[in-house]
């Protein structure tokens, strides 16, 4: 298979590249401060996003075996940044939600730049942000449905 011509949209693709790198980056900053590796601050920023999922939700949200999210949650409760509870509507399951504590030391390591986000969102009319909701919301659509195709593989 021959490559492909350069994209019409290639700067644009480009620049969402630097933007998961930046992303990365700023993860990467961020771990110390938390006390995290990579791997489990990603899974407390996906916890603290949806507030409560089951080992295998989370495992799937990371596309990391059953056995390694294990692993993830053992340190982040042993860290007292998670803990295990008992479904509410079904007590068969288990639960992993983010502590009070680390909620308020995610907010504490991200405000920064949560303010600056906000700040630029500001500067945009109504019409710009919604153009950039959809555009975020099928841009991330796009990537799981790339990810879970390459993890079935």
């Amino acid at each position: 298979m021959s490559p492909k011509a350069p994209s019409r949209h290639r700067e644009l693709i480009d620049q969402m590249r630097r933007f998961a790198a930046s992303f990365d980056a700023l993860n990467n900053a961020a771990s110390p401060h938390a006390g995290l590796n990579r791997t489990d601050m990603r899974a407390l920023d996906i916890l603290n996003l949806r507030r409560r999922l089951t080992a295998g939700q989370l495992a799937a949200s990371l596309r990391l075996t059953t056995g390694a999210i294990t692993a993830v949650i053992d340190r982040l409760e042993r860290a007292g940044h998670v803990a295990r509870r008992q479904d509410a509507d079904d007590g068969r399951l288990v639960v992993v939600e983010p502590t009070p504590a680390a909620r308020r030391q995610g907010y504490l390591i991200f405000k920064g730049v949560t303010d600056d986000i906000e700040a630029i969102f500001d500067s945009c009319s109504d019409g710009d942000r919604e153009v950039i909701a959809g555009f975020m919301e099928r841009v991330t659509r796009a990537l799981s449905d790339r990810a879970e195709e390459l993890s079935a593989r």
